[in-house]
């Protein structure tokens, strides 16, 4: 059988996590690694091995095309760059494998999900729990109805990050790159994007789609000086009436989840702690483990590379089943973002006399005093902070209707709240 050939576009930051397994892929065979695509590889820990196995590194896809010719592309690259290269490789007949979040912006996965319906390749994005059996698991059981009625999903992510963080690139916490191209980096298009995703994703009515949200309200904020928020609250509505409250912020001083609390009517699916099951307890006193959503992160990777192996041509393209997480599917993410900075005037500073300043082995943490303990208040009584009524610097930002929103920033005003 023919091996599968992947090309590996930006080759340092997260795109070592996939070359860690492209190289040391232990049972998983039937590929090979042609091709690395970065005009400044050196933040790559893997330069040795291609060298050693004598793999060309190409400055950019168009030299790389023309030359030569791959089944799958693999893109690590920044948010900006996730349209430009996805279409490029789609136009020279390769499938794709490209990161989260699928673009910044709602126009741009539209033009991508254009470019993948005219050419003969797939796209799959990589938000890792998609793929995870836990969660395909838990999707089966609510389409399938078994957890009866979705109600409201809670997700609360808490996640510090120092300085560097903020230093890591040239768009890290930007709304736009230095050359004018949306990027809106911030914890919800990023960092914990994954958490937010999942909540739409496990909702949709099939395997490869998401449910779409017709609304969004954000209360958004930072306590790092930097351009977008560290810090959100966000409450969606579907098109089945059903909540998604958010909750994630960087300036804190503990590590905390992704935790969350799916309620259905027949049952509450939680998600305690890293590394945990899923658990459902049933109403009837049943209990239904679901499995730990970490354990197969890597699956993204071997399910594009078996998709690329079946499903070559346009014909079984269409008819094959497609990889779990679908530009469709992650859009409403997208959505969501877009419509969570519409949603507020501006970004509120946290308190001057709330923030505190750590040493983390010389690299600052800014953390906001009580900020854990205000959002998981929110969290278990799911509310936005301005509702929790002592939080006298919260401020809510406006509903914003998502329904036939399809450009970022919107034409017309969002709706008043």
């Amino acid at each position: 059988m023919k091996d599968v050939t992947v090309a590996m576009v930006a080759l340092g930051g997260y795109g070592n996590s996939y070359l860690a397994r492209l190289f040391g892929n232990g049972e998983h065979g039937g590929f090979r690694l042609v091709a690395g695509i970065d005009p400044k590889p050196k933040g790559c820990r893997y330069l040795d091995a291609f060298k050693e196995l004598e793999i060309p590194i190409y400055p950019d896809l168009d030299q790389f095309y023309a030359e030569s010719s791959v089944d799958l592309v693999v893109i690590a690259a920044p948010i900006s760059l996730h349209l430009p290269f996805t279409r490029t490789a789609l136009a020279h007949g390769s499938n794709v494998l490209c990161e989260k979040p699928v673009t910044a912006t709602i126009q741009d996965a539209l033009q991508m999900a254009a470019a993948e319906a005219a050419a003969e390749g797939f796209v799959g994005i990589g938000y890792q729990w998609s793929f995870a059996d836990a969660i395909q698991a838990l999707k089966a059981d609510v389409m399938a109805g078994v957890l009866g009625k979705p109600l409201r999903f809670r997700t609360k992510v808490l996640w510090p990050r120092p300085q560097s963080y903020y230093h890591r690139n040239n768009w890290a916490a930007k709304l736009k790159t230095a050359d004018g191209c949306w990027v809106l980096d911030s914890p919800v298009n990023n960092a914990t994007a994954h958490y937010l995703h999942n909540c739409f994703y496990v909702l949709g009515e099939t395997r490869e789609t998401s449910a779409r949200p017709i609304d969004v309200q954000a209360e958004l904020y930072r306590a790092n000086n930097i351009e977008n928020y560290d810090t959100a609250a966000v409450r969606c509505h579907t098109e089945d009436g059903v909540e998604i409250l958010f909750y994630t912020a960087h300036p804190v001083n503990e590590n905390i989840g992704p935790v969350f609390t799916y309620e259905f009517e027949n049952a509450v699916v939680e998600y305690r702690a890293y590394d945990a099951p899923i658990v459902a307890h049933f109403k009837d006193g049943r209990v239904k483990d679901y499995g730990d959503p970490f354990a197969n992160g890597d699956k993204k990777l071997w399910d594009a590379i078996e998709a690329s192996r079946t499903r070559a041509g346009t014909r079984a393209r269409r008819t094959g089943a497609p990889l779990a997480c679908s530009i469709s599917a992650a859009m409403s993410h997208t959505l969501a973002v877009n419509g969570a900075q519409e949603s507020v005037d501006s970004i509120v500073d946290f308190p001057d006399d709330l923030v505190r300043r750590h040493d983390q082995n010389g690299d600052e943490l800014l953390y906001v005093e009580g900020l854990v303990e205000m959002l998981g208040r929110c969290y278990d009584q799911g509310v936005m902070p301005s509702q929790l009524g002592d939080v006298p610097w919260a401020k809510i930002g406006r509903v914003v209707d998502l329904r036939d929103y399809r450009h970022y920033p919107s034409s017309e005003a969002p709706l008043q709240s």
